[in-house]
């Protein structure tokens, strides 16, 4: 069997921090790889599965062992843009683009005094223009456009907005920690809950192993037929014993832990359920026929006939022409006492 021999081509293209690694094969096909490589040390993810690369709020990316090689200290300049960098503001990457990592960093930034809610505006208009100022300024400084002027306009607006930025943060701060709350509540229910359940049948699997234990015990010394004591067994066993744990309910348990929300409470409804009565209605007037007397009478001879458009709704001639009549036997045998 001829052996066919092979030849693979590997073009690198590099761009910043990412590389895209084509292999094109001459029997047609280009597989390609992303490698990630650090812009300091030159260390790519093909060299060093194992390397993370790490981001700041200028975007700009590091790997792990360059930021602790060069941030010994707990701030310094980065690298490539000269901005002063904090070591514990660094992060691992999520994102592939320089740009998106950037801008995220901003955003979070920003709406951190920017958190003015629609409630702190007189009408909608004035809150969308509030939220498209939020997206100029961050538009501007990812792309690097009137960075200065933007800075100071951000400051000055901190600055005339002290009160409503800290009032807002406590809100948020207020909603977060109820928020955490509500989620450990529901944690700590599910768990008591199957603990509860696990109990309950490992109680289930006592009984069943006492009881089969008790049938073997008294097969062995009984000298009466197997079916008799395999029936009395079944004759006399007995449900197991109902549980005297209580499982508390979600507003019950809420209630013991003195957490306070605002969901609803779900009361146990005892009362009898409802019984329809049907509608009586006096009309001081003769009585009008039902729908099925109306045809027999010839009431609808006189009803022009409804096209589907009119049937639409569900209701017939009949039902106009009966609405007609009590309509117009309403009140006729009313007397001066009775009104």
């Amino acid at each position: 069997m001829p052996i066919t021999c092979m030849r693979i081509e590997i073009r690198l293209i590099s761009s910043s921090s990412v590389h895209a690694l084509h292999v094109h094969c001459p029997r047609g096909g280009v597989f390609s790889m992303d490698l990630f490589s650090c812009p300091r040390c030159k260390t790519s993810s093909y060299q060093n599965p194992n390397m993370k690369l790490l981001v700041n709020i200028c975007g700009h990316k590091l790997c792990e062992s360059c930021v602790e090689s060069l941030f010994i200290r707990p701030s310094g300049p980065c690298p490539e843009c000269g901005v002063a960098l904090r070591r514990n503001q660094y992060r691992q990457t999520q994102f592939t683009d320089q740009y998106v990592e950037k801008e995220i960093d901003i955003r979070k930034k920003i709406l951190k005094d920017y958190n003015k809610t629609e409630d702190d505006f007189n009408n909608l208009r004035e809150y969308n223009d509030y939220l498209e100022e939020i997206e100029t300024i961050i538009y501007n400084l990812a792309n690097n456009i009137d960075v200065e002027i933007t800075r100071e306009k951000i400051e000055l607006y901190k600055k005339e907005n002290q009160s409503v930025i800290v009032k807002n943060r406590q809100k948020m701060l207020r909603r977060d920690q109820l928020i955490r709350t509500e989620l450990e509540s529901e944690r700590n229910e599910l768990e008591m809950r199957n603990q509860l359940a696990h109990n309950k049948q490992l109680e289930h699997i006592k009984e069943k192993a006492k009881q089969q234990e008790t049938l073997i015990q008294q097969l062995i010394h009984s000298s009466r037929p197997a079916s008799e004591v395999v029936a009395e067994v079944k004759a006399i066993k007995q449900e197991p014993a109902e549980t005297t744990t209580t499982i508390l309910s979600k507003t019950q348990y809420k209630q013991q832990q003195g957490i306070t929300s605002f969901d609803p409470v779900l009361m146990d409804d005892t009362s009898s359920c409802y019984l329809y009565h049907p509608l009586v209605i006096e009309s001081y007037g003769p009585l009008v026929p039902t729908i099925e007397q109306l045809d027999q009478l010839g009431y609808l001879a006189n009803v022009r006939s409804l096209d589907a458009s009119s049937t639409a709704g569900g209701f017939s001639a009949g039902h106009i022409c009966q609405r007609a009549l009590q309509d117009s036997f309403s009140c006729l045998s009313l007397t001066q006492q009775q009104h």
